[in-house]
């Protein structure tokens, strides 16, 4: 999950795929589907998103990986700055 949000709405995480393990894999759970070690961040391992799919989309030659069945969230813990 990468934090995509703006200045006023606060930290939002959005669900991305990178190739690699995580820096900080003591925060993912990791589990190997078809010789692919897929790792998942703790955080989100909710009864919403058990159907995770993950699909190569192929637009005009372009691969690209995207996932499906992870919702977007926003950090509770977050709050406006008062200048």
């Amino acid at each position: 999950m990468d934090n995509r949000g703006g200045c006023c709405s606060g930290p939002v995480f959005v669900p991305v795929i990178k190739l690699g393990e995580p820096e900080e894999s003591e925060n993912y759970e990791s589990f190997v589907q078809d010789g692919i070690t897929v790792y998942v961040p703790k955080t989100i391992m909710t009864e919403e998103n058990k159907d995770v799919k993950i699909k190569l989309r192929n637009i005009l030659g372009h691969k690209s990986l995207i996932v499906n069945g992870v919702l977007a969230y926003k950090q509770k813990t977050w709050q406006k700055k008062k200048y």
